[in-house]
C-alpha cells in the first residue's frame, strides 16, 4: 500500500512542480513586456506624454482583468469609459481597445499556451480565419478612410448602443442557462456537421463586424456559441474566446495602427497634426492622442490580463457567470445615464429596446432549442461522466448534503 501512496504522491509533486514551471514562464512574459515599455518611453522622452494619459491606465486595471478572465475584452470595459465618461470619440476609443488588447489579450494567450490550458482548437481553426476576414472587409466598408481615426459610417450613438445591447443579451442568456442545477459540459465540441460549421461560421462574421465597430465582440460571439450554444465547458471556452480576440486584436493593430498610421501620429504643443506623416486637422491630444493612451496602459495590461487568466482557472463557472453579468448590469446602467442621446432621440430609444428585447428572445430560443437546431446529439443519460464533464449549483450540492445526513441518521 505504502507503494502505491508513494507514487501518487510523487505524481503529485511532479504535476506541482511543472505549474510552477509554467506560472513562471507566464509571469516572465509580463516581465519582458514591461521591460521593453519602460526602455522605450525613456528613450524615446515620452514620458510627460504618457503621464497625462493617467485615466486610460486607470479605466485598464479594470479593464486588462476583464480581458483575461472572463469572454469579454478589455474594450468591453475601455469603450463605454472612454465614450461615456472621458468623451472620447467612438473611432479613437475602438483603436485603443484593438491595441491595448494586442498586449493585454496577448500576453493572457501567451500565459495560456504555456501553462497549456485547454481550448478548442477545432474552434479556434474556424473562427480566427473567417472572424479576421470579416473584420478587414468591415473595416473597408464601414469605415470612413478620409476622417482622421477612421470613424464608422454607423453614427456613434448607435453603435455604443448595439455594444450594449449584445453584452446584456449574451449575459441574459448565460444566467437563466445556469439557473439549471445539473449542466452537462464537453471540452470538445460535437462532431462538425454543417449546422455546427454554421453556427461558427456566423460567429465568426458577427464578431469580426463587432470588433470592427467598437474595437471588441469577437470574444462575446465566440462564448455565446462555443459555450451556451454548443455546450463546451466554460474553462475551455473562455480560453479559447480570448485566443480568438488576440488574433483579431493583433490584426487591428497593424491595419489601424501602423497602416493607417494612427499609432504613428505627430503632435505639436497639445494638438495632434498628423496621422502616419500626412498632415490632419489639428486635433486635441487629450481626447485623440492614441500613442500615449496606450503606452499608459501598456505595463498595466501586460500584468492584470494574465492575472485575470489565473483567477478565471481558480474560480467556479458559475461564479464566472455571476462576474459576467455584473459588467453586463454595469454597461446597461452606464449607457441608460450617460448616452444623453438615449433620452433625446426616440429612434435611439426604440432601437435600443427592439434590439435588446429581439436580441435576448432570439438567443434564448436559439439555446433551449440548441439540440434540435443545431442537430446536437442528445445527451446519453446511462454514460458514466467524470467531475469535470458536470456543472452542479448550490441548490443541488445542498440537497445532496441534506440527503447524506438524512441517510447518516436513519443508519445511526
Amino acid at each position: 500500500m505504502s507503494d502505491i501512496e508513494d507514487v501518487i504522491a510523487a505524481s503529485a509533486a511532479a504535476r506541482a512542480t511543472e505549474t510552477r514551471r509554467r506560472s513562471r514562464r507566464a509571469l516572465g512574459v509580463s516581465i519582458v513586456i514591461t521591460m521593453i515599455w519602460l526602455v522605450a518611453v525613456t528613450v524615446l522622452g515620452l514620458g510627460g506624454r504618457v503621464a497625462e494619459q493617467w485615466a486610460a491606465a486607470v479605466t485598464m486595471v479594470f479593464g486588462s482583468f476583464v480581458a483575461g478572465s472572463t469572454p469579454q475584452g478589455g474594450g468591453a470595459v475601455a469603450f463605454p469609459v472612454f465614450t461615456k465618461l472621458l468623451d472620447i470619440p467612438t473611432e479613437v476609443a475602438r483603436s485603443f481597445s484593438l491595441v491595448i488588447q494586442t498586449v493585454g489579450m496577448g500576453a493572457a494567450s501567451l500565459a495560456i499556451l504555456l501553462s497549456r490550458r485547454p481550448v478548442v482548437t477545432s474552434a479556434l481553426k474556424v473562427l480566427a480565419p473567417i472572424t479576421v476576414v470579416t473584420f478587414l472587409i468591415a473595416n473597408r466598408l464601414l469605415v470612413n478612410d478620409a476622417q482622421p481615426f477612421g470613424p464608422s459610417t454607423v453614427p456613434s450613438s448607435y453603435v455604443k448602443v448595439s455594444f450594449t445591447v449584445v453584452l446584456a443579451a449574451m449575459a441574459a442568456v448565460v444566467a437563466l442557462t445556469y439557473r439549471q442545477q445539473i449542466l452537462v459540459r464537453r471540452s470538445e465540441l460535437p462532431p462538425m456537421t454543417v449546422r455546427v460549421l454554421g453556427a461558427l461560421a456566423c460567429a465568426g462574421v458577427i464578431g469580426g463586424l463587432a470588433a470592427s465597430l467598437v474595437g471588441s465582440g469577437a470574444d462575446v460571439a465566440t462564448y455565446i456559441v462555443v459555450v451556451v450554444l454548443l455546450g463546451v465547458n466554460p474553462r475551455v471556452g473562455v480560453p479559447t474566446s480570448v485566443l480568438v480576440m488576440t488574433i483579431v486584436s493583433i490584426v487591428g493593430f497593424i491595419d489601424f495602427g501602423l497602416i493607417d498610421g494612427q499609432l504613428l501620429l505627430e503632435r505639436s504643443g497639445d494638438q495632434i497634426v498628423a496621422l502616419g506623416g500626412q498632415p490632419i486637422d489639428p486635433l486635441p491630444s487629450d481626447r485623440f492622442d492614441l500613442t500615449a493612451m496606450w503606452l499608459a496602459a501598456v505595463p498595466v495590461v501586460a500584468w492584470g490580463a494574465p492575472l485575470g487568466s489565473l483567477v478565471a482557472s481558480r474560480v467556479t463557472d458559475r461564479q464566472l457567470v455571476s462576474f459576467v453579468v455584473f459588467l453586463a448590469v454595469a454597461e446597461v446602467l452606464s449607457t441608460v445615464f450617460f448616452l444623453e442621446p438615449l433620452r433625446t432621440d426616440r429612434w435611439l430609444t426604440v432601437f435600443g429596446v427592439v434590439g435588446l428585447v429581439t436580441v435576448t428572445g432570439g438567443l434564448i430560443l436559439l439555446q433551449r432549442n440548441r439540440v434540435r437546431i443545431l442537430g446536437l446529439p442528445p445527451i446519453d443519460e446511462t454514460e458514466s461522466f467524470v467531475r469535470g464533464d458536470l456543472d452542479v449549483g448550490a441548490r443541488f450540492r445542498e440537497q445532496l448534503n441534506r440527503e447524506r445526513r438524512n441517510q447518516g441518521e436513519e443508519q445511526r
